[in-house]
Order: structure tokens, then sequence, then C-alpha cells
């Protein structure tokens, strides 16, 4: 588990800044100074209204011209800020979406088992976008204004004490009128985040099953599914949006109440013993400066909920740094056997994280032999295989390939000893090239066409609009289904590993395209080690051995002619088979 989860943010923070030290110093420097800045226009009002008004006397054009001069200079300072957070802004959701791609190929294939990919969607989408307006806009902006409000406070105690103890005293009301509403907005965005993610789980899994659901004409019980879901969503939006219609309503109705009393109190004859008689430029001074003092609290309350929906953000994307990490130990520096590998597969116990699904599962496959493994549905089959690709650990027991865990090695030491074919093809959104090699620059165009050749394709790709270059897209719609295993078996062999993992190879194939798929497999068969896993016995591909699974354990092993000779599992499978049956 990575320690705590808490330090992402940091570290992105301290990453963008060593990189954008000058954008960051930019929002320092301009943070700082608008909060002098901002109060030059009430002062020369003030002198503008005492000196040049009342008292007649000149400048009054250049006092009018440096009004306006520091109203552009507040305008120019906000402009380097705003600039100076939004590139910093954009650096930093560089980093953070890094540093989660980077611990997205540490994490465990349970956890892409277990979490539904639109939640994962989401954390890299609308939570991330929260963190970083976070620091674009909402955490610099509210810094800003708090800037703001220390140096109009300043400013009011400068003109007269007393009104700055009003503005003084009206800060506790507001602060708890804002601290309610904070830890209200925060919970209900909390919920709308939630209600975000389920809505990306929803899509992409109609989005996937979209063929399905098309020839079932089943659009509209679907929809139906989901407009609870979209319901859902907008009772915690309108929830939300509650607390943010009444916020600025009751700092805009204590807004008046201030400036109100301040004005009774700075006036020369209001009936009371506070009167202190203040010019009329100070007054018009205090009155601007209680207008922009408030200016930056009702600001605030828009800045705030951008705050809380960043916290919700920080909250869901911390949760995904705490996830569980695989835990290897290196054999970084482990030779790679080329060919005839051994498999061995000791006392294997292993589970999902509910009860086991492998209970002392023990299996020995010679260097160079074909070995199959067949049983029923659920008999513990594939997730024998996977062990075996080094997807999961054991939880107990121990598999060697070569005498090496493949679970401890790394990417690419793994895939140059094991090649897996799955029973479910995945064809990816790029070019025939890019789907052999996966994006591996260390495989050339020249072992792309030798694996290509070998499983058969390599005509049909030449026919193909680009040949290797040409893009399949989600689906491979250019490619029938048999093409598509056999693109798939290329992709196992081009890094011309000594084991070859076949999960049920040949199902759903036709005769034609099953002798090809076959073919193919014996072309390929010399100087390395073939494990098959299939549900039929009609599927074991010339197997030297067959170890018959029932329950998590093998159950039965030896030769296929042998057993067939004697009374055991697979000679019922055979009878069954024969007779027509299905054995699931």
């Amino acid at each position: 588990m990575r320690e705590g989860g808490k330090g992402f943010l940091w570290q992105a923070f301290r990453t963008t800044f060593k990189a954008n030290y000058i954008h960051g110093l930019l929002v320092i420097v301009s943070v700082v100074a608008g909060a002098f800045i901002s109060t030059l226009p009430s002062l020369i009002l003030r002198t503008i209204v005492d000196e040049s008004l009342l008292m007649g006397g000149g400048g009054l054009w250049l006092l009018a011209f440096t009004y306006l001069g520091a109203v552009l200079l507040i305008g120019l300072n906000d402009l380097a800020r705003e600039y100076g957070a939004m590139v910093f802004g954009q650096r930093m959701l560089l980093n953070l979406r890094s540093q989660m791609l980077s611990f997205l190929r540490v994490l465990p294939i349970s956890y892409y088992n277990n979490t539904p990919a639109g939640e994962t969607m989401a954390r890299f989408t609308a939570d991330i976008d929260a963190i970083n307006s976070l620091f674009s806009a909402g955490l610099v902006t509210a810094i800003a204004d708090l800037f703001k409000i220390i140096g109009f406070l300043s400013a009011l105690f400068l003109l007269s004490r007393p009104l700055g103890v009003v503005a003084i005293c009206a800060l506790p009301v507001l602060y708890i009128v804002t601290d309610y509403f904070r830890r209200n907005i925060y919970q209900k965005q909390l919920a709308v985040r939630r209600k975000v993610s389920d809505i990306n789980t929803a899509i992409h899994e109609i989005y996937s099953g979209i063929k399905v659901i098309k020839v079932y004409g089943r659009e509209r019980r679907f929809a139906e599914l989901f407009e609870p879901t979209l319901e859902s969503h907008r009772v915690a939006m309108n929830a939300n949006s509650v607390y943010d219609a009444w916020f600025p309503c009751l700092t805009q109705t204590i807004r008046a109440v201030v400036i109100a009393t301040a004005l009774s109190i700075g006036a020369s004859n209001n009936l009371t013993f506070l009167a202190l008689g203040l010019s009329l430029g100070t007054l018009a001074a205090a009155a601007d400066l209680f207008i922009r003092l408030f200016e930056p609290i009702e600001a605030i309350s828009g800045e705030m909920q951008t705050v809380q929906q960043a916290m919700a953000g920080i909250s869901r994307v911390e949760a995904f740094f705490q996830q569980e990490t695989e835990k290897k130990e290196s054999t970084q520096d482990a030779a790679v056997p080329s060919e005839n590998v051994e498999v061995v597969i000791k006392d294997i116990f292993f589970s999902y994280g509910g009860g086991d699904v492998l209970h002392g599962a023990s299996v020995s496959i010679p260097a160079g032999s074909k070995a199959a493994i067949a049983g029923r549905t659920g008999s513990g089959k594939t997730t024998l295989m996977n062990l075996v690709a080094g997807l999961y650990p054991a939880k107990r027991g121990h598999v060697k390939v070569g005498g090496l865990d493949p679970h401890t090695l790394p990417p690419d030491q793994r895939r140059r000893l094991v090649g897996i074919v799955p029973q479910t093809v995945h064809i990816f959104n790029a070019s025939v090239h890019e789907n052999v090699t996966l994006r591996d620059d260390r495989i050339n165009h020249v072992k792309v066409q030798e694996a290509l050749e070998t499983v058969g394709l390599w005509p049909t790709i030449q026919h193909l609009p680009q040949g290797v270059d040409t893009q399949l897209g989600e689906g491979a719609q250019q490619l029938s289904h048999g093409q598509t295993q056999l693109l798939s078996l290329a992709r196992a062999i081009v890094t011309d590993p000594p084991l070859l993992l076949l999960d049920e190879l040949t199902s759903g194939l036709d005769t034609l395209t099953e002798r090809q798929v076959l073919a193919a497999i014996r072309g390929i068969s010399e100087k390395r080690t073939i494990l098959t896993i299939s549900h039929r016995l009609s599927g074991i591909i010339d197997a030297d051995m067959v170890h018959i699974m029932e329950g998590g354990k093998i159950v039965e092993s030896g030769r296929p002619e042998a057993l067939a000779q004697r009374e055991g599992w697979y000679s019922i499978y055979k009878r069954l088979e024969d007779r027509g049956w299905r054995i699931s």
C-alpha cells in the first residue's frame, strides 16, 4: 500500500513548483500585492472628496486619473495572478495524472476485476479536474481574497478604529454562517461525486454491451434502468444547490446591516453618543471599503464550492492511492530461458477474496511437452492458468516456469517467458503492428512479420489497405473471429517465449478456421512447452498429457489414450461428449 495515500498532492505540488517556479512566484507576489493595491481606490476617493470637492483644492483631474490608474493596476495584478495560477494548475494536473497512471501499473489484477471501469475513469477525469480547479482558481483566488480582506480591514482601522471594530465584529457572524454552509456543501459534493461515478459506470457498461443490447432489442429497458441513476444525480445536485442559493443571500443581508451600522456611527449627528463626526470623504472611503470588503467575502462563497468540490475529489483520489499494490520480490537480474521450460505447480491454494478456488493443486509439465488441463466450468482451470501467467500471486504453494516465479518477473521479462492466448481476444483501437507489439518499441517490423507469417495471417494482412499499419479499431471489423484468434496468437509468440498458454483457443471456430489455427499451433510448437486449457476434450490440441481438474484440484493425469482405456474422469467426460452432451 502507498504509505498513507496522502502524499500524492504534496508530491505533485513540489514537482510542479520545481519545474514552474516562475509561475508559482508570480502567483505568490500578485496575491500579496493585491492586499495593498486593492485599498488604493478607496483611499484616493477620500482625498478626492475631502480636498478637491469640499475644500475646493486643485488637482482633481490628476486625482481622477490616479484613481483610474489604481483600478487598472488592480486589474493587471488580477490578470497576473490568474495567468500564473492557470499555467501552474494545468502543469500540476499533468503531474497528478502521471502519478495516477504510474500507480495503475503497480495495482494487482484484482483491482481491475473488482473496480468498475467507470469509477476509475471518474477518478482520472471529474475528480482530477476538481483538484485542478483548486490550484488554478478556487484555492488561489480564495487566498487572494483573504489577503484583500486583511488589506481592507487594515485600511478601515487606518481611517477610524471604531469602524475597524465594526468590521471585525461582523467576521464571527460571517464565520459561523460560512462554516455551516462549508460543512454541508462538502457532504453534498461528496454525494454528487458518487453519483457522477455511478453514471460513468452505467454508461461504460451500456456502451461495452451495446451490440448485445441492440441484438435483443433491449434499448428501452436499459434506458429505464439508467433513469434512476440520473434521477439520483439530479436529487443530489438539487440538495447541493439549496445551500449554494442561500449562502450569497445571507452574506448580502449581513453586508447591508454592517454598512448601515458603520455609516450611522461615523455620522456627525446620529442621536447617540457614538457619533464620530467623520468627514464626508472618510465616510465615502469607509463605505467603499465595506463594499469592497464584502465582495471577496461573497466571492468566497463560490470559491468555497470549488474548494469543497476539490476536497471531495481529493478524498476519492486519496482512496485510489490507498489501494493495495502488488508485492513482488525483485528478480530483475534473472536470466529468462529461451526454449523448453518446465512448469512446476506445487500445492497451490488461491482465492479471489472469498473461499479458496484452488485447493492444493499440483502438476508438473515437462520441458518441450504439450499438456492440457480439462474440466468443467468453475473447476479452476483458468485460475490456474492465470497463476502460471503471473497475473496473481499464490496464496500458498508455488508456481515455477523454468525455475522462475512468473509473478515476480518484470513485465518485459515475463512476456519473453510466457505467451498467452486468452479465450476472449481484445483488439485495441490501433494498427495491426501495434496490436501485435502492444506498443513495445523493442519489437521491430521484421519480428512482427515473422510472427504473422508463422500463424498464417500474413497474406490476409497484406491485403488490408495499409498492411500492418492498417488501423483496426475496437472489434477489428476487417478481420473474422478466427483471424483475430490468429492475431492474438501472433501477439503471444512475437517475443518468442518458451511457454505458450492457450485458453479455449478453438472455442467458437468453424471447422476450416479451427484447422488453420491448429496448423499454426503445430507450426510453433517446436522448442516450446504448450499448456492448453479446455472444458471440452475435443478442444485439446495434440496433448502428450491430459490433466483433469475438479474442485480446484488435479484429480486425474495421464496420456489421452491411457486415460480413455480406464474408468475415471477422462473416460466419463469422453463418453458424455461422444453422446453429444456438453460438459459445463
